[in-house]
Order: structure tokens, then C-alpha cells, then sequence
């Protein structure tokens, strides 16, 4: 299996990786059977869910435990699926098909991060007692982490839990904050201090005494959905509901974190294409200047932009997934503590969980907006979708860990890669060519391999540095770390975009638009990434060692292949968008 990370040493296009063009008979039919169920019972309820209407959501929240939807991730003999987590995101992409934020959010609050600590770190009695219960959505769960002076920073909770003198229960105090799910949840995983330093995870169940609700949230969006604060005074959570072991509870955390990033950034996935959908429906028929307004070229730039970013996403995110099911497939069924194991298989994939968040809720920030400019006065009116798909994104950027801090662990996590050598950073450095360049003419994804190498070898000097410049205090330069974690996710994106495309055209599977769309991309992010290497360059060196790198990165630049007409390539994929009304 590929270390975590290795798309950025690791050669483009030789490496075969999963996609849906992988998918199987099963995977599309349930794929198609969400989004049916999507468009059928969820969309046409929108509004009503929108005001939120408990019974209607628990009602369909029932309906999905029917399907076995919430149980994807839970173990067959525990009530669920024990299906694989391209099966789980599968879900997640196709439940978007209802363009309902509201719903998604219960879903998804409760399916991963309400459920999973319990699947992946769960006695077996916790198991058989709770899992049955939450696979059929009987019970909806909650995950009460964060904390009025512990947002981000997780770790620094402030709620106690104390045992109790008869040793029977823990006894909890404090107070939780924006727990979603809170006031129809029956079951909390909890997150607090054991004897005021070690952090750990209990299970809590609604009707234990001392556990009591504040008042709904007034939000911007995602009005359907229930978020409250969890208040515990005195709460008695018996000790067997300690979830994993004492002082256990960051990996519980972040590991539950790491599987609702990639979750998230699949319903990211489904959304810009429901809101493509939609703007295309739109654009089809308003009609200005005398013709309907999908015909002129600033509108076909948008629909362009929108489908190639959602194109890139599609390949980051299944790619990703691919990761993880190929590292849970590697651990065997026998194995002591198997589902920790999972978890840890997760964990491996955390820089690209972390990517997968960031340009999920990102592209869907940027795909949502252009959706509703396409509309013009229409799309900031409630009747139609794009207001509530603006409104209800804007949570995206900051739940499962804001955007600021997953770039921060994706940096993090390549330069402790980098001074730890677990990735061989060091000598793909040195193999960097300022002069010449091995010409890729005879191979397929010619250009766009030249792109990524060119690159790849602009944000390894900048990587290299930065280093020199910082070693180990390059973590506290957040600005700087924020500039090179743009620069790997765009490598990520394209890199997995080009294996994507060379494996569709060997498969004979390849659509006609794929090929613009990936030499868009990837004229475009190589020149954000050849920017944001100056920028970076400038806050890392003097004179006059500024001045030399500055030439060295010329020397790079230089061999971009930036010949491509993209504004005719755009105009060529818009209009296919429109052939194929989707």
C-alpha cells in the first residue's frame, strides 16, 4: 500500500488507482437506489424539513434504516451492512440528490461521527447493545466534542469525568457546544478528562441523570437540523461505557474526524453536481438579449469551471477511498482489535482526508456561487435551490476541523514526512532539473504529465527551503503552510485527475470531455502553483539569495507547456454539458 502522502514522490500515471469507472454492478445499484430514494422522498420534502420538523426527519431518517443506509458502516452482526467505505461514500454523494443540507447533516452526523466510535472502538457488549439500534436509526447519535473555549483545539476540553467513590460510575461535568443532533440524538459519544489530564471518550446515553439540552441554535443554514449544547453536571455514566481505554480519546477524535472528512467531502461531490444540474436546467431556458443566456461565452467559462472542479473532486475523493479500502483489506478478519486496526488504516490516509475536506466544501462553496450567478435575481430568492445550497455550505469550511487547521495537518504532516524520511522528499529534491527536462512525446497525457512534473518540482524547491529556512518551526509559520498545503492539494488533483484519464483510455471507458477538462485543470493550477511558489520564496529568503531562487524558479516556470487555448476548450466542454443535460 502507497504511504500516506506518496502522490507527491511517487511517479504520475503509473500507479493504477480506484475511480468510479471501478465501480461494481452493486455499487452503481445502490448509488442509483439513494438517489432515487434522494429525489423522491427528500427533495420533495425539503421545505417542510427545512422548518424543522422532527417527525419528518426522523420519519425519513427511519425510511433510510429500511434501506440499511445508516448501517453501511456497521458490522452485519451488529444490525448494519459491513459494507466497504466506497459503498458509505457512495451514500453520502447520492443522499445530496435531495438537496436538502438540513437532512444530509442528521444523516451524516449521525452515520459517521455518531456512529463510528462506537463501531471502530466498541466492547463487543457496547456493541451489541447500541450498534443494532443506530444501524436502524431507532436512535440517532450525536458526537459531543467541541467546547466553548475548545473548538478547533480539541484536546484542550475542559469537561471532567471523575470516578465515582463506589467505583460504579464516572461522574461528569461540563458543557458541549454546537452538538449537532443533540436534541433528537439518544445516544452521545462524549469526550472529557479523566482525572484532569487524560483524555477520554464514554458513551452517554439521553436519560442519563445529569445530562440536560440548551435551546436550539438560531443558524445561517442548515435550519432543518438540530444543534444544541450538552450540559453535564453530575451526569452518572456507568464504567463500562468508557468507549476504548483511559486517556484513549484524541485517536477516538481524530480518527472519527478523518472518516467525516472524506464522507464530507463526498457530499461536497454530490452537491456540485445536483447544482449543475439545476443551473443547466436554469440556463436552458431564461433567456436575455434574445437568446437563452447558456449561449454566451461568460456563462459557458462557469459551467466549464464548475464541472471541471467537480470532475477533480469526483477522482480525489474515490481515489481516496480507494486508499483506505485497500489498507482495511490488508488487515485480517481474525485480527485482535480489527476495527482499531480499520481505524488505524484510516488514520494512514489522513493528508488525503484532509484534501478531500478542503476542496470538497471548497468546490462546493465555488460551485454553489456560480450557480447562483447564473441565475442572476433568482438565485438569491428562497423559492429556488441555490440560495439554501449557498447558505447551507457555508458550515463545511468549518465542521470536521475548519480548512485552516486541516491545512495545517496536511503541511504537518509532509514535513514531518520530510525530516523523518518517510517519504523520500529529500532525494526527489535533489533529482529537481533546472535545466533540462525528459520529454514526454511519445507518452499518453503527454502535456499534462509535463505539467505535473514541472510542478511537482516547483513546490519540492519550495518545500526544500522553506525547510532549510525553518526546519521544525515551519509548523508555526501558518501563512507560509498555507501557501504549500494549496500547493499539494493542487499536485493531488491532478495527479489523480491524469491516472484517472490514462486508466479510462486503456479501459476504453474515457468520456470525450475528459480530456479538456484535465488540460484545463492542469494549465490552470500549475500557474496558481507557479504564483504561490513566488509569493512563498519571497517570505522564506533575503537578498541575495532571493534573487537566485527567484531565477531558479524562472527555470521552472519556463518549461510549462502553456500553449493551450483554454478559453476555446472551456466553450468545448460547456457545450458538451449541455448535450448531455447533466
Amino acid at each position: 500500500m502507497n504511504s500516506g502522502g506518496s502522490f507527491l514522490t511517487s511517479p504520475v500515471g503509473e500507479t493504477e488507482i480506484f475511480s468510479r469507472e471501478n465501480f461494481t454492478e452493486e455499487h452503481q445499484e445502490i448509488g442509483k437506489a439513494v438517489a432515487d430514494f434522494a429525489k423522491e422522498r427528500i427533495r420533495p420534502n425539503k421545505q417542510e424539513i427545512e422548518k424543522y420538523n422532527e417527525d419528518l426527519s426522523r420519519e425519513l431518517m427511519g425510511e433510510c434504516g429500511e434501506l440499511g443506509l445508516p448501517g453501511v458502516d456497521v458490522p452485519e452482526e451488529y444490525g448494519g451492512l459491513g459494507l466497504d467505505k466506497v459503498t458509505s461514500a457512495i451514500v453520502v454523494e447520492n443522499l445530496s440528490h435531495g438537496m436538502c443540507a438540513s437532512f444530509a447533516t442528521t444523516f451524516g452526523a449521525h452515520s459517521g461521527i455518531g456512529t463510528l466510535p462506537t463501531v471502530f472502538f466498541g466492547t463487543s457488549a457496547q456493541k451489541e447493545k447500541y450498534l443494532p439500534k443506530l444501524a436502524s436509526a431507532e436512535w440517532l447519535a450525536g458526537y459531543a466534542l467541541t467546547e466553548p473555549e475548545a473548538g478547533s483545539d480539541a484536546i484542550s476540553a475542559k469537561t471532567t469525568a471523575k470516578l465515582s467513590d463506589d467505583g460504579k460510575h464516572y461522574i461528569l461535568n461540563g458543557t458541549k457546544q454546537f452538538i449537532t443532533n443533540a436534541q433528537w440524538a439518544g445516544l452521545f459519544t462524549v469526550f472529557a478528562l479523566v482525572d484532569g489530564s487524560k483524555f477520554s471518550a464514554f458513551l452517554v446515553e439521553r436519560d442519563t441523570p445529569g445530562l440536560s439540552l440548551g435551546p436550539e441554535e438560531k443558524k445561517m443554514g442548515v435550519k432543518g437540523s438540530s444543534t444544541c449544547s450538552v450540559y453535564l453536571e453530575n451526569a452518572q455514566v456507568p464504567v463500562e461505557n468508557l468507549l476504548g481505554d483511559i486517556g484513549g480519546g484524541a485517536a477516538i477524535a481524530f480518527n472519527s474526524l478523518n472518516i467525516g472528512r472524506f464522507k464530507l467531502g463526498a457530499a461536497a461531490l454530490g452537491g456540485c453536481k445536483s447544482v449543475i444540474k439545476e443551473a443547466l436546467e436554469y440556463a436552458s431556458q431564461r433567456r436575455q438579449f434574445g437568446r437563452e443566456i447558456q449561449t454566451f461565452d461568460i456563462i459557458k467559462s462557469y459551467f466549464a469551471d464548475m464541472a471541471i472542479r467537480t470532475f477533480a473532486l469526483d477522482s480525489i475523493v474515490y481515489r481516496t477511498i480507494g486508499m483506505i479500502d485497500e489498507g482495511i483489506r490488508a488487515i485480517p478478519k481474525d485480527a485482535e482489535k480489527y476495527n482499531v486496526l480499520v481505524a488505524q488504516a484510516i488514520e494512514h490516509c489522513a493528508i488525503e482526508a484532509s484534501i478531500v475536506k478542503i476542496y470538497g466544501s471548497e468546490s462546493l462553496a465555488f460551485t454553489a456561487d456560480n450557480g447562483l450567478q447564473i441565475l442572476g435575481g433568482n438565485g438569491f430568492i428562497e423559492e429556488y435551490p441555490m440560495a439554501s445550497a449557498v447558505r447551507d455550505n457555508r458550515i463545511d469550511r468549518i465542521w470536521e476541523g475548519t480548512n485552516e487547521i486541516n491545512r495545517q495537518i496536511v503541511s504537518g504532516y509532509f514535513l514531518k514526512k520530510a525530516l523523518m524520511e518517510e517519504l523520500p522528499i529529500r532525494e526527489k529534491t535533489k533529482d529537481i532539473r533546472f535545466n533540462n527536462l525528459d520529454p514526454y512525446e511519445a507518452e499518453p497525457m503527454a502535456n499534462e504529465k509535463q505539467f505535473f512534473d514541472v510542478t511537482r518540482d516547483i513546490t519540492l524547491y519550495v518545500l526544500h527551503e522553506a525547510i532549510s529556512r525553518f526546519g521544525q518551526d515551519l509548523q508555526n509559520e501558518q501563512q507560509l503552510a498555507v501557501i504549500l498545503s494549496d500547493m499539494f492539494i493542487d499536485l493531488y488533483t491532478m495527479s489523480s485527475a491524469i491516472q484517472r484519464c490514462a486508466q479510462a483510455v486503456t479501459q476504453k471507458k474515457e468520456e470525450p470531455h475528459w480530456l479538456p477538462m484535465l488540460q484545463v485543470h492542469c494549465t490552470e493550477r500549475a500557474a496558481i502553483v507557479a504564483g504561490a511558489a513566488e509569493l512563498a520564496l519571497s517570505g522564506i529568503l533575503e537578498e541575495p539569495y532571493l534573487t537566485a531562487a527567484q531565477k531558479k524558479l524562472a527555470t521552472l516556470k519556463n518549461k510549462l507547456p502553456m500553449n493551450i487555448n483554454i478559453f476555446k476548450l472551456k466553450a468545448e466542454i460547456a457545450d458538451y454539458l449541455y448535450e448531455q443535460d447533466k
